[in-house]
């Protein structure tokens, strides 16, 4: 049985490992699990600060990404086990969409990654209807592929002529762009949100 020691004795090996890349790489490859642009901004300071190689860093965030992405196609699998669900959408309409998706696949996994809210219902769907699971997989691996390497080479760029014009410490500084980001995307996305309430 767990006692409040033995939890502690676990947390402080925990934090005492953080200084192994191999701990850094597992922290952001879960951390993307939980916010996908927090870990890239992570990823890019601790790779530019030297906790862990740029390799390394991308390659866990990237893992990060793409298991979550999985994880949705996943999720759209297991619930086509839903009565109510399977009842209704499972068999001939099921069937219709995937023929309809397979034959959009990359440009559905690609518009997915980079338009905000999209990538949800898409790879949950994918996996309702019984997409091919390996070239559902090699889409999403290249898209992530992109999508991160192209966000890294961003923020490297931008934050080092932060660093250059403004004398931010480089760490800091490379992790502004993503940050700045998704704090945009979503103030995007609450203006787009419908208002309830109707004027009098």
């Amino acid at each position: 049985m767990l006692s409040v020691d033995s939890v502690l004795q676990a947390a402080r090996a925990l934090l005492d490992g953080m200084d192994s890349p191999a701990a850094v790489a597992l922290a952001l490859g879960l951390s993307t699990l939980l916010l996908e642009d927090l870990a890239i901004a992570a990823g890019v300071a601790l790779a530019t600060q030297g906790a862990i190689s740029w390799t390394g860093s991308f390659a866990a965030v990237g893992a990060g990404i793409a298991a979550g992405d999985v994880g949705l196609y996943a999720f759209g699998l297991a619930a086509t086990r839903v009565p109510v669900l399977k009842r209704h959408f499972v068999g001939a309409p099921s069937e219709r969409a995937r023929s309809r998706i397979e034959r959009r696949l990359p440009t559905a996994v690609l518009l997915a990654r980079v338009i905000p809210g999209l990538r949800f219902a898409t790879y949950t769907v994918c996996g309702f209807v019984r997409v091919p699971l390996l070239p559902f997989t090699a889409w999403v691996l290249l898209a992530v592929t992109l999508w991160t390497a192209g966000l890294y080479a961003v923020s490297v760029a931008l934050g080092q002529a932060i660093t250059h014009s403004l004398g931010v410490p480089a760490a800091v500084a490379v992790a502004l762009p993503i940050v700045a980001l998704a704090t945009a995307a979503a103030l995007l996305r609450k203006t787009r949100q419908p208002s309830h309430g109707s004027p009098p």
